[in-house]
């Protein structure tokens, strides 16, 4: 190898340590002006966090969907539109339940039972915001709020109910008509 080659050779690997380095640095300032402390994050998922397997269902409801109750509950009266076209796509939840959510930077959540029409709207979970939650869980076709048909556990990520307190990640089970917190991880907003 001639002196002109070993220069060549010596710039191009210059070029690409530094190319390295600047990208390195490139993402951890863009990584410093969108997160903080508080970010919620894949990592903040505990390794023996509560599992969709682990609370299934004994069937999924296959008949016909009922029509929402739209007018015993207030909210019910107000979203009957939303609350209608949404109650049709069937079982999303704990086995003859549609979870739906209507809004867009807040979103408002029900309960409907599929086979009776009754509606639900558990105080612990009335809404919900992805305000600071890493795009790392959406990468994937990821959500904040998770959940199975075949599955009594759901699964949110981020804040409820405009409370700090209760941001984070909270996992939940479905039991006798009510929303049971199993288990929480705090992520309170930095401002606290």
């Amino acid at each position: 190898m001639n002196e002109m080659q070993t220069k060549f050779r010596v710039n191009m690997l210059r070029w690409f340590i530094l190319t390295f380095l600047l990208c390195l640095a490139t993402s951890a300032l863009a990584d410093s002006y969108l997160y903080d402390r508080n970010t919620i994050r894949l990592s903040d998922i505990p390794k023996d966090a509560p599992k969709f397997e682990d609370y299934p269902v004994k069937s999924i409801f296959k008949g016909k969907v009922a029509a929402p109750d739209v007018r015993a509950h207030p909210t019910s009266r107000l979203y009957r539109t939303a609350i209608r076209a949404r109650a049709k796509a069937g079982v999303n939840f704990a086995g003859h339940y549609t979870l739906m959510g209507w809004g867009s930077q807040c979103t408002s959540w029900a309960i409907a039972d599929v086979k009776t029409g009754r509606m639900f709207y558990p105080e612990n979970f009335l809404n919900s915001d992805e305000v600071n939650v890493a795009d790392e869980f959406y990468a994937h076709g990821g959500k904040s709020v998770n959940y199975r048909a075949d599955s009594k556990l759901l699964v949110v990520i981020g804040g409820i109910n405009e409370d700090p307190a209760l941001r984070g990640i909270s996992y939940f089970v479905w039991e006798d008509n009510k929303l049971k917190r199993i288990r929480f991880v705090p992520r309170p907003y930095l401002w606290q």
